[in-house]
């Protein structure tokens, strides 16, 4: 709440504004220029007339007398003026010679200042001013800040986009400070006060230098990084939601942390995603900052080499120009991660049953000629006679 204090700055900001504007408000006369307001009773003076007969003329024409346009006393009188009775008015003697002329320029007062604060870190509030409606009449601003100790200030900027800027504002205190913008035309003026607590308002600028780059050997890895904004005071610890999808997709997955990288561990193998970082202090003050710009990574792929068989060329008879190609073995890289798994096993195992068999084979046929040799034996005994 603005106390007493705030209502005698309120009360000089208003005595400020009164030398800017006009004390009639229907009308202000500026070099050959009269202001008036929209839907108010305009008199335009003949300042030479001295109770002469005189006539006025718009834009070269005479002015036709109306319930709404009336001559008292030389002057014109034009009531509830719009804006088609602008113009430039002239008023004339009965000769037909001028005697004071005027331009009459309508419009409205101008209207509330919209206000904006904001601060990038806690060492700078920054203000910006947007216009709600066009304004008919230039428009000037007066623009004051009241501290927490009750001060008045003029505002600076070093910026044309910003109306007020304060430096070093105090971060903690439970009084706010006080923007008064008011805005100044012919016919009137507006004004606006804004409240702020710098903790309420602190919006770091988006985390800067985000990049993303897949994990050798790991398809389902990506690793992300980040940097604080570069107007942020890393004094100040920042925390970080990290959002991230497939680029087909509209599901999303976030993480939150307060480190500047982070590994993503379940991607989509040889799959685009799509990666933003965005940045709140880490303190929860104030408000999430606007997304980083989106980094596009793809998941790491294993690259399987071709396995191509080599040949070698003969020429066997140079005079026919007839060429033979031998093949010479392919060349077969013995490697785990090139030959599939199951082939090696089922190849193993058939060297295994081969080599099963040519020892049964070879055992059987061992026990066969023995046998032979043993019942040749027993035969050559039975023949011999005895003595």
């Amino acid at each position: 709440m603005i106390g007493s204090t705030s209502c005698i700055y309120n009360v000089f900001v208003l005595a400020v504004a009164s030398f800017l504007i006009p004390t009639d408000a229907n009308g202000f006369r500026g070099n050959d220029i009269l202001y008036g307001r929209i839907g108010t009773d305009i008199t335009l003076m003949c300042n030479a007339a001295n109770g002469r007969i005189v006539q006025w003329k718009v834009n070269g024409s005479l002015v036709v007398q109306t319930n709404s346009t009336k001559v008292q006393n030389g002057n014109l009188l034009l009531l509830m003026a719009s804006l088609r009775v602008e113009g430039n008015y002239s008023c004339h003697g009965e000769a037909g010679e001028m005697l004071h002329s005027t331009q009459l320029k309508l419009g409205y007062p101008p209207s509330k200042p919209l206000v904006h604060c904001k601060a990038q870190n806690f060492y700078r509030i920054y203000c910006s001013l947007a216009k709600s409606h066009k304004e008919f009449f230039p428009t000037s601003y007066i623009a004051t800040y009241r501290d927490p100790e009750s001060n008045v200030w003029n505002c600076t900027s070093r910026v044309p986009s910003n109306i007020c800027q304060i430096d070093n504002p105090e971060l903690f205190s439970p009084t706010p400070y006080v923007i008064n913008i008011t805005a100044v035309n012919p016919v009137g003026h507006s004004t606006t006060l804004l409240q702020i607590l710098t903790p309420d308002i602190v919006q770091p600028d988006p985390p800067s230098n985000v990049t993303a780059e897949p994990v050798f050997g790991s398809p389902r890895r990506i690793k992300v990084q980040w940097n604080y904004p570069l107007s942020w005071n890393p004094h100040f610890e920042l925390k970080f939601i990290m959002e991230y999808k497939l680029q087909q997709s509209n599901f999303l997955s976030r993480m939150e942390t307060i480190e500047k990288e982070e590994t993503i561990t379940d991607a989509i193998t040889a799959q685009m995603y799509v990666i933003r970082v965005k940045a709140k202090d880490s303190l929860d003050f104030g408000k999430w900052s606007d997304w980083s710009s989106e980094v596009f990574v793809t998941t790491w792929t294993e690259i399987i080499p071709t396995i191509i068989p080599a040949f070698t060329m003969d020429y066997m008879d140079s005079h026919s120009q007839q060429t033979v190609f031998t093949s010479s073995p392919a060349s077969i890289i013995l490697d785990p991660d090139v030959l599939d798994k199951d082939a090696v096993i089922l190849i193993s195992i058939a060297i295994l049953v081969g080599l099963l068999a040519i020892t049964t084979v070879f055992v059987l046929w061992v026990r066969k000629k023995n046998q032979e040799a043993h019942e040749a034996n027993i035969l050559m005994k039975k023949t011999l006679p005895y003595f």
